[in-house]
């Protein structure tokens, strides 16, 4: 497919989709509701995050135009019960400030190691969904030495070779006439949604707000990465650190055969094509995609 492709679609896609999430979810809460949003420094930027459980660290990289507040509930309730979990938002996202300059994911996964300085953690395991993904990437390939092991979770490698979703979907996802619940569905396959007609019920509450600045500024970023030469392709060979792929054999969003380029880019990685589920593989599945995770990161086990 041509680039302009992949350009129309990344100009729509998972915005709009988070926006409805937000007004879809119910009022759901984590075991540790009372956990408080805590403020970091970096450079020109201040980090609001979030810390559930205790124990080695695992922080997540959310998706493109998202904010911390859309993880999965029963996926944190799961990991916090023998990590301290780590979410937070990106620079001018969420509760997070910016100065008003532009980022790339590359300046993005610089942040991330501010952050990770400012907070006094040292190694870290990272997780990465989606354009998180390509944070943690560049994170790793930039900053090896402070990261245990690494999650891709329905991710692509950009350079001008991701694999597109289908015209279907790029029409959904790009087209204003789309309905909220058309827009939502692309999240899940189409024989789960038979079974659940009300998909929205599995979602977590969104509660911060959306920065169309910000989001402009990520959709350049998302751009460039897409673009040949953009992405992460030609350092992907560096990793030398455990990684895991993992994705849904019916993700209608960012098809899993891109997980299977960065497998074939990675020689320590392991790949898990998880049957029947799509790109909201968390909030399909959770204690399926929390069980994946926990497995490879060795539960409790000091890692």
């Amino acid at each position: 497919m041509k680039n302009t492709l992949r350009t129309s679609f990344s100009a729509i896609h998972l915005f709009i989709l988070v926006l409805f999430l937000s007004l879809f979810a119910p009022n759901k809460t984590l075991a540790n509701p009372d956990s408080s949003i805590l403020y970091a420094e970096i450079t020109d930027a201040k980090i609001a995050y979030r810390v559930y459980g205790e124990g080695s660290p695992i922080i997540l990289c959310t998706g493109y135009a998202t904010n911390m507040d859309l993880w999965s509930n029963v996926f944190i309730e799961a990991l916090q019960k023998h990590y301290q979990v780590i979410v937070f938002d990106y620079r001018g996202m969420g509760k997070s400030s910016n100065s008003g300059t532009s980022f790339t994911m590359a300046s993005l996964a610089k942040d991330l190691s501010e952050f990770m300085e400012a907070i006094g953690i040292k190694e870290a395991h990272i997780l990465g969904w989606s354009m998180g993904g390509y944070v943690a990437q560049m994170f790793a390939i930039q900053y090896p030495e402070k990261l245990k092991k690494l999650i891709l979770y329905a991710t692509d490698p950009g350079d001008g070779i991701t694999i597109n979703p289908s015209k279907e979907i790029i029409g959904i996802l790009s087209s204003p006439k789309s309905s909220s619940l058309d827009l939502l569905k692309t999240l899940f396959p189409n024989d789960w949604l038979a079974k659940h007609p009300k998909p929205w019920l599995v979602l977590p509450h969104a509660t911060e707000a959306y920065h169309p600045k910000t989001i402009g500024m990520e959709y350049e970023a998302v751009q460039k990465w897409l673009e040949p030469l953009g992405g992460s392709v030609g350092h992907l060979h560096q990793l030398k650190m455990p990684v895991l792929l993992i994705c849904g054999n019916k993700d209608k969003v960012v098809p899993c055969q891109n997980s299977s380029i960065l497998h074939d880019s990675i020689r320590s990685s392991t790949l898990i094509n998880v049957y029947d589920s799509g790109h909201g593989m968390m909030y399909q599945i959770p204690s399926t995609f929390s069980s994946y995770v926990l497995a490879f990161l060795g539960d409790n086990r000091e890692n």
